[in-house]
């Protein structure tokens, strides 16, 4: 067949996806075989978690759109009704696309000093 070329080369630029971080508005970028809570650690700003094995709950974020795979987690950490309700654990989800999540004060969510804050836009 001739053509082509939209193979593996572009591929990996179209799998990123964006997690948005609600309600700072603040954007991370995510690859398809990395958890939530890497995404973050790897953007440069913290989050709460604790065992990194789904099985403590420390890192439990509410999904406010999109989805995610939720990965192997403890029924004790996570319930099916919680995962019902958007929740996950970040050490464990895995977007599925664009995501919004919630982090609230008991996530502990923090960013550097240096990093882009969202701005408002000009009227």
């Amino acid at each position: 067949m001739a053509g082509g070329g939209s193979g593996e080369a572009s591929r990996g630029q179209h799998d990123v996806r964006r997690i948005t971080l609600s309600p700072s508005g603040d954007i991370i970028s995510s690859h398809p075989d990395e958890t939530v809570l890497a995404a973050i650690l790897r953007a440069g700003a913290s989050i709460r978690f604790g065992c990194r094995g789904g099985g403590c709950g420390a890192c439990k974020v509410r999904v406010l759109s999109g989805s995610v795979d939720h990965g192997r987690c403890s029924s004790a950490a996570l319930t099916e009704e919680e995962k019902a309700a958007g929740w996950t654990l970040s050490c464990q989800a895995r977007a599925r696309g664009d995501l919004r999540i919630e982090v609230t004060a008991a996530n502990r969510y923090r960013v550097p000093a240096w990093w882009p804050r969202p701005t408002p836009s000009d009227p």
